[in-house]
This record gives C-alpha cells, structure tokens and sequence, in this order.
C-alpha cells in the first residue's frame, strides 16, 4: 500500500512538472505571438494547407480554396520562417521551415518526374486518351490530324458525333444531352477492345446544360477485365477573361463583380465536385478490375478531388509525364485539370498533353500503359468480341 501511494505521488508529480512546462511554454509562445502574429499565421496557414493536401478529411467547400491556396501558403510560410529566425524565434521558425519541406512531395504533384516517352517493355501497353474536344471547335474539327487522336481506349468530355472519331474504334459509348437547339454534346468513351459492361450518368445542373457527367465501363482487355472511366466535373468557374478585360476598361465595379461572382462560383464548385467524385468512387474503391479514372476533373492538382483520388491512385503525368504538361488552352493557360489516375495493377509507361491539337480549349493527354503481372509474363492473347 505504502509503495502505491508512493507511486501515485511520483506519476502526480510527474504530470504537473509536464503541466507546468506546457503552460509556460504556451505563454512564452502567446507573447511570441503578440510580437510576430503575422508571421505566426503564416507558418499556422502552411500546416493547415499542407495537412489537408496530404489528407482532405474535410468535404467542406472551403477546405478547397484553402487547399487552393497552397503555392501562396508555402511562399508566405518560407518568408515568415526565415523572418522569425532572423527575430531568434527559432522553435517556431524551425518548425515552419520543416513543414515548408514537407510540401516538397505535394508540390511535385504540378511537375512530371518522367520523360514523357514510352518505355521500352516487351510486354504489350494500353494506350489511353483523355480530351474534352469542345464540340471540336466551330469548324468541326477542319485541319486536325485525326489519327493523333487514335487510341486503344478514348475518352472524350463535351463530344458532339464526329464520323472522323467513331470509324477508328471498335466499340463505343455515347452519352449525349441537348446543349442547344443545333446540336448535342456530352461523354463517349471508345474501345478497339470490347465493352462487356457500362453504367453512365449525366448529373442535372439545374436549368443549364447537362454536360456533367461520367461513364464507368468494364472492358475485356487480353485474358483480362479492366474498369475505365470517363469523367467530367462540374466546371471550375473562372472567368478570367472577362474579369481582365472588365479592368483594361477601367470598369471597376464590373471587375469586383467578375471576381465575387468567380469566387461564388468556385465556391459551387467545390460543392457539387464533392458529390460527383464521392460517385464516382462508389464504382471504382475495392475494384476486383484493374482502374483507370481520367477526364476533366475541373481542379488543379492541390484540388480536393485531386486529393481525394490521390488517397487511393496514382496520377498518371506525376508518374510519367514531363514539365508541367498544361492542359488548358485559354486564360488562365497556366493549370493542368485534365487528369489520369491508376490503381496500382498498372505502370505507367509515358503520358503526354498533346499540344498540336489545338481545335478545342482543351488538350488532349495520352498516357501508355502496362499491367504489372503482364511485365512477368507477357502474353500476346487480345480479348476477342
């Protein structure tokens, strides 16, 4: 008993000596604060931007523009670091400084680490496209060079029938919704390989056309199934255009509301994004087949889509791309939001955006792929329909 009590008393003793420095070292850091609070911010603001692109447990809308912001954070973080440090307040500039380095990983999410060209194997690839054609432009596609968009599988976003398209694949699907009274858009996926099993659905946007949507189709691929599936979220919403020109013509009050009404319009986004991709991932978490996802997902790579399916896939330009590989070709022409993820059955042996082809606002990305267990024994057997 007497050695009990004497134990109580030495672990009590322990925990207040532990209580006591907490608190101390708390207010040190509260009048640390009063001094620097902007720079204490700043290293706070990187944590929290760096924490949810690793892990975005929260589906909350403004969990996207933080995690949106993540170029800005690690630069305002870098500065506050090497300002507290200059100020000796170097615990905290010490900490900033190791969370900046933990954005390294995340940050490589916008460079492709390969060279952009296939691989030698002797094990035959897959070669997927992904490309949000815009109805191929006002001229219906005239002067492109339609074998550059040839493929084993192809995936087009706001597709519109085009014969150039359809007479080079074996098996298609297309999902069309009126978008105006001349024509009719929407998803296609195509296949030189036969389609066993699909399931598509375009999402309702309310009163505007319902180009959203996604097809999930299984294919008979060698001795094998595959599950591919052809994504278009809902749209990001950035009118950099009209927000630029509104302020080359002096209109204040018109640029204010450009940007107010993009960030409301992000802020849809980020909602309704959320949602789609939650579907999407009913189909493909768990997948006894072989996945992969690509599209127009409508978010950078610090996206919370973006994050959400980087838990689970890889990203095929991360992996094997080159550069930074922009896929937008408008304002801003700076971001890449058309993706291709992988589960982890497959390599990836190149990805590339495809600048040549220029009749969409989009370009096209193409990336040739390998099952793992095929690299072991190759086989030439091609699934018959």
């Amino acid at each position: 008993m007497v050695i009990l009590n004497s134990f109580k008393i030495f672990v009590l003793a322990i925990l207040q000596t532990f209580g006591e420095i907490a608190m101390e070292g708390l207010r040190i850091t509260v009048r640390a604060f009063k001094k620097f609070p902007r720079s204490y911010i700043a290293v706070f603001y990187l944590f929290i931007a760096m924490a949810f692109c690793y892990y975005p447990i929260f589906d909350h809308w403004l969990t996207g523009f933080i995690m949106m912001s993540l170029p800005v954070a690690v630069l305002a973080g870098l500065i506050a670091s090497c300002y507290l440090f200059y100020k000796k307040q170097k615990l905290i500039a010490s900490v900033g400084l190791i969370w900046f380095l933990m954005t390294f990983p995340i940050i490589k999410r916008f460079v492709g680490i390969g060279n952009g060209k296939q691989e030698a194997s002797n094990a035959q690839s897959l070669k997927v496209l992904s490309f949000n054609s815009e109805s191929f432009g006002e001229e219906n596609g005239k002067g492109v060079n339609w074998n550059s968009l040839k493929a084993d599988i192809a995936c087009f976003q706001e597709y519109s029938p085009n014969e150039n398209i359809e007479t080079q694949y074996n098996d298609k699907l297309v999902k069309l919704t009126p978008f105006d009274q001349n024509r009719h858009i929407g998803l296609a996926l195509f296949s030189q390989y036969p389609v066993v099993k699909e399931y598509s659905k375009i999402w309702d946007r309310k009163g505007q056309p319902n180009i959203n949507g996604f097809i999930c189709a299984d294919i008979a691929y060698k001795e094998d199934t595959v599950r591919v599936v052809n994504a278009h979220l809902w749209s990001m919403g950035v009118r950099i255009n009209q927000a630029t020109d509104a302020l080359k013509q002096g209109d204040i009050k018109g640029f204010v509301w450009e940007i107010f009404d993009t960030f409301r319009r992000l802020k849809q986004g980020f909602e309704e994004r959320d949602g789609q991709i939650k579907e999407i991932e009913s189909y493909v978490s768990g997948s006894k087949y072989p996945v992969i996802i690509c599209g127009d997902f409508n978010e950078i790579p610090f996206g919370y889509v973006y994050g959400k399916l980087r838990l689970s896939f890889s990203n095929a330009f991360e992996e094997a791309g080159k550069g930074l590989g922009f896929t937008l070709n408008r304002r801003p022409y700076w971001v890449r939001i058309d993706q291709q993820f992988f589960s982890s059955d497959w390599k990836v042996q190149s990805c590339q955006t495809i600048k040549n082809v220029t009749v969409s606002d989009h370009f096209p990305v193409v990336a040739q792929y390998v099952l793992k267990k095929s690299l072991d024994r190759p086989t030439n057997l091609v699934a018959n329909r």
